[in-house]
């Protein structure tokens, strides 16, 4: 399957899934809305990011819309640019945000690892490519089993929903670093990635309120001199 066609797959599988899995604790109308925005902020913004990196690749306007015809995406950008979207939908809509980061990660993980099997078939089957959708299919599964186990971490004090979130992106963002480095892709991307996973790892304590007594240990220390 190629020419697209496991990507179309992907995008269909996104909008029913947003809906089938987040019905119950959303409207359904707003769900769907979410969903076509999300797409096309992650087409926007992937092809917006790879146009400017690679600036000259593409002749004029007509080239940078040609996604068939002209093919080339920044997935980080694509990514930065659903989370920007979101961020603010959800916060439009007074949802709770790592609630619903974690409630929809499934469904992006599952997205992304359609649109990585894509780029595998249309690479001919490149070592690279291929651990593009390792390191996705790897967090999927990971990020299933966890999420259903999470709240028995005895470290993980606030039992917060978001976990999943936190733990899959930490857990990805670190597989690509590791895949930059040992592909020799880009120590530009392989530091983005690495600070990435620091990133998600130190929000995923915040979440779980680790630091807690730390800081309350040192506001009294203050409070006592």
């Amino acid at each position: 399957m190629s020419l697209g066609i496991i990507k179309v797959l992907g995008v269909i599988l996104f909008v029913y899934l947003i809906w089938r899995n987040l019905r119950e604790d959303y409207k359904e109308e707003d769900l769907i809305s979410y969903s076509w925005m999300a797409l096309l902020s992650f087409l926007v913004g992937g092809r917006l990011v790879f146009g400017l990196i690679n600036l000259g690749v593409w002749n004029n306007w007509i080239d940078w819309v040609s996604i068939w015809s002209k093919p080339g995406m920044s997935y980080l950008g694509a990514y930065l640019s659903v989370f920007g979207v979101t961020w603010w939908i959800v916060k439009s809509r007074d949802w709770k945000i790592w609630s619903f980061m974690e409630d929809s990660l499934m469904t992006f993980l599952v997205f992304f690892e359609f649109l990585m099997l894509d780029e595998f078939v249309r690479s001919r089957f490149s070592l690279i490519t291929g651990a593009y959708s390792l390191v996705i299919l790897v967090a999927l599964i990971l990020s299933s089993i966890v999420r259903k186990k999470y709240r028995s971490f005895v470290w993980y004090k606030s039992g917060k929903k978001g976990f999943t979130f936190f733990f899959a992106n930490f857990l990805i963002c670190l597989m690509l670093a590791i895949v930059s480095f040992c592909f020799k892709i880009s120590l530009n991307y392989s530091v983005i990635y690495m600070v990435g996973s620091l990133i998600y790892l130190i929000g995923l304590f915040i979440l779980g309120d680790v630091f807690e007594p730390l800081l309350v240990n040192f506001k009294r220390k203050n409070y006592e001199k």
